[in-house]
């Protein structure tokens, strides 16, 4: 069948016709609509200037008064304040009050007796605006000043572009300008200062007559266009329309929450530049992501993590005004978009979103607490793209997700910096896992009768270009790019081949917890053990007492299996964790080691005593060893001694040295 003459054809042909006519009337209506509203935008000029104008007017005195005011009650105002520190005052509050007045001349003075409240008046022949503000002393005492704000073409320029028009200032006496609104300011007795200018609106005038008749005409038209489309295209109309729709709610919307995806995100997130870059506000991009959230999937399951985040969107929108956007782009990670918003309106939010998450969640599987960490970018530069925008919030996230969790973090320039370092670090890691240029050195263990027993085995990493980098630096940086399981096998692969030929001596290796919940961990150890020939029961494996925490299934078998292969176990860091005496019988651990916090304290106060007391009869009653860290005095030593505690290690004991200058100590040791 001809394709032309399709009953498909015929019946898309017979839609367009009437689909065609609604659109030749919608554009009637249009036009005379267009033609009533300019004639009631011409009627209501005078309302519009002599109101919403001259509001704007006082409005914007009174945000100007606030900001000062603001910006002098600064913590560190009243010294500056009091020492006349030109450069601060410049800095601190005439230049963000020049940002924002526009004008070009503000100067802070001590008030006068007759500055009581804002006025306007002349000055040198020149409109200035008086605004008293109040700073403090650095006794506390109130101290009046008052800022002086030349009212210029730049101020009313600025103004005027909040309103779409372009403003001039005529000065007392200057005449007034043809087809121009004139709204006079005046001082508070009522004299002429100044004036303002703007172009007059001359909208389309149609005819009384020709409006009523064409509005009928069109409507009588529209009304049987509407009735044939209704009669012969009802059901397919519909059906396209709900098509439509539902297409386009899927593409621009979450289907958990109902609230904009990443799509429409981005979207409005262009259309705020855009606004920004003709009316030159700024705005906020707050990026959040929920603390704890993987526990409560894990411990309650997938459908009350979709029911939570259902319900922090739920808060999320009521929280928000209606002109923000609240997005969820996947996951627990959500984005809010804060148009007009400066500094303290974008921490005002955030610490209101933060203040959300203190009531729990009542779930159908239990109530939960959860926290947000969120991520705050002010953006000032509307030429910034959408992307980049987002990048800078996510990192300011990754700041608070860094220092704590649950708290906000705004962007900042120096953040940029240290995400190149940090790649620049975990790549010249990568290199240095690759080619072996860690290194390892040894720690000695002496026991009561001043013999070395043990060594803890350190890894160590000097940068040909920043020289040596703590591992306190280095190992994080494993554990977040994925590469802890490569330092890890480096490790065990570099002390098995130093300490093969050591005897009986016990080395100790640190294990993160990140290795322990990996699958793939006893197997890479085990292999190596036989590739080394060396006997496990020669070596101690230190875990930290995070590794405990979850009691995951993953790293119980692999202590399980460590144990098996002969390996003992020492908790590292001990007492400064969250292990319970459950944790230390149910994973068969041999050691325990006081942490250098408490050792250091013990010359500072005797309650650190009683808690190495307790920790050194604790670990009896367990039958456990226990072992001192960082003892650096013998005072230190004396009073573990007196504790019981007999086993040390520290600088006192010695230094950690490289293999080499051990070898010969060891070879063929037999204690």
């Amino acid at each position: 069948m001809d394709s032309k003459n399709s009953p498909q054809e015929a019946q898309r042909k017979g839609l367009l016709r009437p689909i065609n006519g609604l659109v030749f009337g919608a554009i009637l209506m249009l036009v005379g609509a267009t033609a009533v509203t300019l004639t009631r935008m011409g009627k209501s000029a005078n309302d519009y200037e002599h109101g919403i104008i001259s509001r704007s007017w006082q409005h914007n005195i009174r945000q100007w008064q606030t900001s000062g005011q603001t910006l002098i009650q600064q913590d560190e105002a009243p010294a500056h304040l009091a020492a006349g520190d030109r450069h601060w005052i410049e800095q601190a509050v005439l230049a963000p009050l020049r940002a924002q007045t526009g004008s070009g001349q503000i100067r802070l003075e001590p008030a006068g007796a007759t500055d009581k409240t804002a006025a306007l008046g002349l000055v040198h022949g020149a409109a200035v605006l008086s605004l008293p503000v109040t700073a403090r002393t650095p006794a506390g005492a109130p101290a009046p000043y008052v800022l002086r704000v030349a009212v210029d073409q730049g101020l009313v320029s600025q103004f005027g572009g909040q309103h779409g028009q372009v403003h001039r200032l005529l000065r007392k006496g200057q005449p007034s300008i043809s087809d121009h609104h004139i709204m006079p300011l005046t001082s508070p007795d009522g004299q002429l200062v100044a004036s303002l200018a703007w172009p007059a609106i001359n909208p389309f005038k149609a005819s009384e007559t020709e409006i009523p008749q064409m509005l009928l005409a069109i409507a009588a038209a529209f009304l049987m266009l509407v009735w044939l489309f209704m009669r012969r295209s009802n059901t397919i109309a519909s059906d396209l329309i709900a098509s439509e729709a539902r297409a386009r709610h899927l593409a621009f919307h979450d289907t958990l929450t109902g609230l904009p995806n990443r799509a429409m995100m981005f979207d409005r997130l262009g259309q705020l530049l855009a606004m920004s870059r003709r009316y030159a506000g700024e705005m906020a991009v707050h990026c959040l992501d929920l603390d704890r959230f993987k526990e409560v999937n894990d411990t309650l399951g997938h459908h009350a993590g979709d029911e939570l985040i259902q319900q922090v969107g739920r808060r999320l929108s009521e929280l928000c005004r209606d002109s923000d956007t609240v997005a969820r782009l996947g996951g627990d990670e959500f984005v809010i978009l804060q148009p007009e918003a400066d500094g303290t309106g974008a921490s005002h939010l955030a610490q209101r979103v933060l203040k959300l998450f203190e009531a729990p969640f009542v779930l159908e599987a239990g109530v939960v607490e959860v926290g947000v960490s969120i991520g705050v970018t002010l953006v000032s530069n509307p030429e910034i793209e959408p992307a980049e925008a987002l990048r800078q919030a996510d990192l300011a996230l990754y700041g608070s997700k860094e220092n704590g969790r649950n708290r906000v973090t705004f962007f900042e320039p120096d953040m940029d910096a240290a995400l190149r370092m940090r790649r620049s670090l975990e790549n010249d890691l990568r290199k240095a896992l690759a080619d072996g240029s860690l290194t390892m050195v040894y720690q000695p263990q002496m026991n009561g009768r001043g013999a070395i027993d043990a060594m803890e085995a350190l890894v160590r990493w000097n940068h040909p270009e920043r020289g040596a980098i703590a591992p306190s630096i280095f190992v994080p940086l494993c554990e977040e790019s994925g590469l802890i399981l490569d330092l890890g096998e480096f490790v065990f692969r570099r002390v098995f081949q130093e300490t093969a030929d050591w005897g009986d001596v016990r080395v100790a290796i640190n294990v993160s917890a990140l290795q322990l919940r990996s699958p793939m961990f006893m197997a890479t150890l085990t292999r190596l053990v036989a590739e080394f020939r060396v006997n496990p029961e020669r070596y101690e494996i230190e875990i930290t007492e995070t590794a405990l925490l979850g009691d995951d299934g993953i790293t119980r078998d692999n202590i399980t299996m460590l144990k098996q292969e002969g390996f003992s176990i020492a908790l590292d860091d001990f007492g400064t964790g969250y292990s319970s005496l459950n944790s230390l019988k149910r994973f068969s651990v041999d050691k325990i080691k006081i942490d250098r916090s408490f050792v250091h304290n013990l010359e500072a106060n005797d309650e650190a005593e009683g808690l190495v007391d307790a920790i050194v009869k604790l670990g009896r009653a367990l039958k456990l060893d226990v072992v001192a860290e960082g003892v650096e005095t013998e005072h230190q030593r004396d009073r573990l001694a007196a504790c019981g505690c007999n086993t040390f290690q520290g600088f006192l004991v010695s230094r950690p040295v490289p293999a080499s200058e051990l070898n010969g100590l060891f070879s063929g040791h037999n204690p």
